[in-house]
């Protein structure tokens, strides 16, 4: 395989993918765009491998690396001045504080998943054992995953149950205004 027919196919299953997931909003299904992206995944990994140019030199490769670590240092100045003004202004309206939260799980995700990847990369060159790392890496982000989900999760909320809110907890801010349906 060529890398014009590597990119060829990549703007093929990107269009096929935008199209489905656009479908699946309007439609308010999530597991077909995540059925999807995990398919344009098996395909496109395999294929990659395939090529026979080369498909990216050092330069490439350093470039990629200072782009990405710059991106990070961009998102991480950008998402904490908001955080920390959001956690500041909380008592003049709660509903800050979830978006403040979500902005700084969001920052710790990224540092975690920076970490450990650079660390997976770091240490197969020394030891040459990639499933064994992966496999904790993988099993430490979902854990991470799983407890950031739990600490959002509307533990202390209002809940509409019959026509009425009803409180869940003990929540921080008043019942909704809004009608409960």
């Amino acid at each position: 395989m060529t890398h014009a027919q590597l990119k060829t196919v990549k703007m093929i299953t990107a269009m096929m993918l935008g199209i489905i997931v656009s479908i699946s909003i309007v439609h308010r299904n999530i597991a077909i765009p995540v059925i999807a992206i995990a398919i344009a995944f098996a395909i496109l990994i395999p294929l990659r491998s395939r090529v026979t140019e080369v498909l990216a030199d050092e330069r490439d490769i350093m470039i990629s690396g200072k782009a990405s670590r710059l991106a990070i240092q961009i998102y991480s100045f950008v998402v904490i001045i908001p955080m920390l003004i959001l956690y500041a202004m909380r008592d003049q309206n709660p509903f800050y504080e979830p978006i403040a939260s979500i902005l700084a799980y969001s920052l710790c995700f990224l540092m975690v998943v920076y970490t450990m990847i650079y660390h997976f990369y770091d240490r197969i060159s020394l030891l040459g054992k990639k499933v064994p790392y992966l496999i904790l890496t993988a099993l430490v982000i979902a854990i991470l995953t799983i407890i950031g989900l739990r600490a959002m999760s509307g533990e202390d909320d209002w809940i509409c149950s019959k026509g009425t809110w009803v409180r869940h907890g003990n929540p921080s801010f008043p019942a909704p205004t809004t009608p409960c349906r």
